[in-house]
This record gives structure tokens, C-alpha cells and sequence, in this order.
């Protein structure tokens, strides 16, 4: 995203991907995850993102909503377990992520590990945006997701939660500030 909130070629073709599977078939929801991540933009991802929808495609615009607090993919599907946990109000049991082809394989995993067995995970990617080393940072990216996670239990959003506040440098304070505690966060999104 540029620092005007314009979305990036990959990001809109995310989008405009989504766009294209909600017109196949409509969901319950569309939540659009990510953090106000520039210092020289007052846009959230999440924002740009649902603002890019609206003006491109013929979505209504009261089954969108962001979550505006993940800082990448392991936050993104954490927050939106909790999201759907605290606001869902009739339970569903499917989730349908939207990537990059590239990304695919570690996004299905973590969100498979972080909603759990009653859920159905299904990941769609769009193709083209790959690099030289796109595979070398995914399985590292992984590696690291992994050993984060190691004593969290799949499906279990107590433990899961620990592990991304205490270990994970995005949330523990180490790169960016800690986040608060899954209690406050849970009340706080009644509130967004």
C-alpha cells in the first residue's frame, strides 16, 4: 500500500479475487485483516482494502468489515478466530482465506492450527507474484510459525493466544509494541 492508501498490483488482485469468489458464492461475511502498518499513512490495510472493494465491485458494503489489528498472516488468522469467536452470533464452520498462490500452503496451515478440526479451511491464491527466494522465505516463515506455536494446542485460541503474545517478536514488544491480553482485546472489538 502506498502511503495515499493506494493497494499494491498483489493486493488488489487479492481483492479483486475475492470479489470474484463472493459472486460464485456468497459468504456470511467478508473481513478484511491488517493494521495500520506505514508511520507516514493514517490507512489501515484493512481500510484500503474494504475501500478498494466498494469502489471496484458490487459488494454490499454492511458484509464487510475489517479487523484492524494483525501484523501478518499468523495475526491475521488469530484475530480473525477471535473476530468470529466474539462476534460471529450464529456459528459457521467454514473459512475461506484469500492470498497469494505463493503463500497458499503456509496460510492454510496456520489457519488450519488456529481454528481447529470443526472448521473447514479453504485457501485460494493469486498467481503471479512470486519471487526468486518466495520459497525460501515461506518455508522459514513456517519454521518460525511452528516453533512459536510448539506448545499451543491446534483449535485451542487460550494457548494460541499465549504463544503470539509471549514469543511472537510482532505482538511480544520485541519489534512493535505488546498487544493486551485476549480479554481486553475480545471486549474491544464490540466496540469497533
Amino acid at each position: 500500500m502506498s502511503m495515499n492508501g493506494e493497494l499494491n498490483a498483489e493486493t488488489s488482485a487479492r481483492v479483486d479475487l475475492a470479489a470474484q469468489l463472493e459472486n460464485e458464492k456468497e459468504s456470511a461475511l467478508i473481513l478484511l485483516c491488517g493494521w495500520n502498518y506505514r508511520p507516514d499513512c493514517a490507512i489501515t490495510i484493512a481500510d484500503a482494502m474494504k475501500k478498494y472493494l466498494i469502489e471496484n465491485h458490487t459488494i454490499d458494503p454492511r458484509r464487510i468489515d475489517c479487523q484492524r489489528m494483525s501484523r501478518d498472516t499468523v495475526g491475521d488468522a488469530i484475530y480473525s478466530r477471535i473476530y468470529a469467536d466474539v462476534l460471529a452470533g450464529d456459528p459457521f464452520q467454514q473459512v475461506n482465506v484469500v492470498t497469494s498462490s505463493y503463500h497458499m500452503d503456509r496460510s492454510r496451515e496456520i489457519f488450519e492450527f488456529v481454528f481447529g478440526k470443526n472448521f473447514l479451511v479453504t485457501v485460494s491464491g493469486v498467481p503471479g507474484f512470486e519471487s526468486d527466494n518466495s520459497s525460501a522465505l515461506e518455508a522459514s516463515s513456517l519454521s518460525a510459525f511452528r516453533k512459536t506455536f510448539e506448545k499451543a494446542s491446534p483449535g485451542d485460541l487460550t494457548s494460541i493466544f499465549y504463544s503470539l503474545r509471549n514469543y511472537h517478536p510482532y505482538y511480544n514488544g520485541e519489534v512493535f509494541s505488546k498487544i493486551d491480553d485476549l480479554p481486553y482485546i475480545s471486549k474491544s472489538l464490540h466496540l469497533q
